[in-house]
């Protein structure tokens, strides 16, 4: 028997590697799954992990500095051995005793991870103190983009399309982008300069105080390395309790653009961990706000908060997520790359095969989509038989659990793939070898609008398939007009269908999705009307080509007597 501790979810090529080297499939914790477990149950786990090694495998090398954490954790456990997987494989059995080391590394790093909390706790005071510097626009066509996210090994999922998207978008407009990030950028044109930044080598605890320290780190090393001189703004994804961008125009005297996707603090609070320092990161957030000079954001939702949370109208810039329109186009793959695709995971070539793909996070609904999957596994097999229906889920993280128990190991595996985590890169093929694509995307329990933009809704209408999707705020929005299951009842014979972009179900209503795939899979002709009509709609409003435009305009617009600059 053999176990893997893990930082983050592995993607499934790096994981078909790393089990070909081992030769064998073992067992998979990540570090996340330990944090939900109270000591004595952790403890308890632990014991029991009698294995002949315990492997603690990094797809990227950032990751290294959860080492400590992970070597300390798999110490304590009853494996014989505890091997270090580096990202090429290699491996290195790391004898107990070094824990002693990996221990010292810890304590050192808390120290400095507390230090910076102080710092930066005073600082945020003063900026809050502060009034917003105004800054007049240079002419020169060159930004700063500063990725702040203290999360590494990450190669799938909304935010990578997102960041490439918004570089690539700038670039497209005629400017130099340097890109300033702790990884490489994933997906993102050759053309961008990447400023490497180089972060912790080894994390402290507890854990949430490393973003105080990276946030230092990161200025530090951008003052030392970036052009400001050829700066006409910097553009920063809003990441937990970074304020980089603040510190860094404020320094440079230049206009500071934000990406704002949602508060951090609550969505730790809502759909994750609470934030054991909850207040200084909303702190943190409010600084950013107060001192930026343009706010974009995703959704009409996030563009009110932003209004309450002080931030006047005319510095907002509110433009949903978009696409590559040369990434996401059906005529990129062929029907060799399909068939492989398909013939990989095992699924018949004329399967009517119906898609999911996303990071099961808590707002994705994709434990609804598992209750429907099942029941038609459970009260329909022969209709599932005869059509040639079968799922495939695409992606991992926080549901995944809860998605297998639903699905069970009965039945319903016959009909349905779960891939794993897939890198970005590969998305657009896997979407490309579906008929139907799902956004079964749930309301927030605690009641407040939902306020994403999901990226993978706009992928999904790229590639000219039949969409099935939550009526829920933008989404509906996006697809205003388009057939409603509940509120239209059967679609068959409709004109109002000839011009829907999907068929909308209420959030939640696992008989609607029921019906509405019972829909598609028989009505192949609708699916054709459905993917084109989406796809056509995603061309004319949703690139990023238009996204950074917007984002440009609303530069302009707050300087008065200027030419535009775009």
């Amino acid at each position: 028997m053999f176990y893997a501790l893990t930082a983050y979810p592995l993607s499934r090529s790096f994981v078909s590697k790393f089990e070909k080297s081992i030769g064998s499939v073992p067992i998979y914790f990540t570090l996340a799954d330990l944090r939900t477990l109270r000591l004595s149950s952790l403890l308890k786990l632990l014991w029991t992990l009698k294995a002949e090694s315990l492997f603690l495998p990094f797809e990227d090398a950032n990751s290294t500095a959860l080492l400590p954490i992970l070597q300390a954790i798999a110490s304590v456990s009853a494996a014989k051995t505890i091997e270090f997987v580096n990202p090429d494989l290699s491996r290195v059995v790391l004898p107990r005793w070094k824990v002693f080391f990996s221990l010292a590394a810890l304590v050192l790093a808390s120290i400095g991870a507390r230090v910076a909390y102080l710092s930066c706790s005073r600082e945020l005071a003063n900026l809050m103190r502060q009034a917003r510097q105004s800054v007049p626009l240079p002419t020169e066509k060159s930004l700063l983009y500063l990725k702040t996210n203290l999360w590494f090994g990450v190669k799938a999922g909304g935010s990578i399309g997102h960041i490439a998207g918004v570089v690539n978008g700038f670039l497209q407009a005629g400017y130099k982008v340097d890109f300033a990030s702790a990884e490489a950028p994933v997906m993102v044109s050759p053309e961008a300069k990447f400023l490497a930044v180089r972060p912790p080598a080894s994390f402290g605890l507890p854990y949430e105080l490393n973003y105080y320290r990276f946030h230092r780190m990161f200025v530090q090393q951008v003052l030392a390395e970036g052009n400001s001189q050829n700066y006409a703004f910097i553009y920063q994804r809003m990441s937990v309790a970074n304020y980089s961008g603040v510190v860094l125009a404020r320094a440079w005297g230049i206009p500071l653009v934000i990406e704002y996707n949602g508060s951090e603090a609550w969505i730790a609070k809502n759909w994750g961990r609470p934030l054991r320092f909850h207040d200084l990161a909303v702190r943190a957030e409010d600084a950013v706000l107060k001192h930026a000079d343009l706010v974009v954001t995703i959704s009409d939702v996030l563009r009110d908060e932003l209004i309450e949370r002080g931030v006047p109208a005319e510095r907002i810039v509110n433009y949903p997520n978009c696409i590559d329109a040369e990434v996401f186009d059906p005529s990129a793959y062929s029907i060799e790359q399909v068939c492989a695709l398909r013939q990989g995971y095992g699924i018949d070539g004329q399967a009517a095969l119906i898609t999911f793909i996303g990071t099961f996070g808590q707002w994705h609904g994709i434990e609804v989509l598992a209750k429907a999957i099942r029941q038609l596994v459970d009260e329909d097999e022969s209709w599932l038989q005869e059509e040639k229906v079968h799922f495939m889920l695409v992606g991992d993280g926080l549901k995944m659990s809860e998605v297998k128990k639903i699905l069970g190991d009965g039945s319903s595996k016959i009909y349905c793939t779960l891939t794993g985590l897939v890198t970005q890169d590969r998305a657009p093929l896997h979407l490309a070898a579906s008929n139907i694509l799902m956004s079964p995307h749930v309301a927030n329990e605690d009641g407040s609008r939902f306020f994403g933009s999901p990226t993978k809704l706009f992928e999904y209408m790229g590639m000219g398939k039949a969409i099935v999707a939550s009526d829920l705020d933008q989404i509906g929005d996006v697809f205003l007009g388009s057939w409603h299951m509940k509120k239209d009842g059967p679609p068959v014979g409709s004109d109002k269908l000839q011009k829907s972009s999907a068929l909308l179900t209420t959030p939640g209503d696992v008989e609607e999705i029921k019906e509405a795939i019972r829909y598609l899979v028989t009505h192949a002709e609708h699916r054709q009307i459905l993917g084109d009509n989406a796809r056509r709609l995603a061309l004319q409003k949703y690139t990023w080509e238009k996204h950074c435009a917007a984002i440009l305009q609303g530069l302009h617009n707050l300087q008065p007597g200027r030419s535009p600059i775009h």
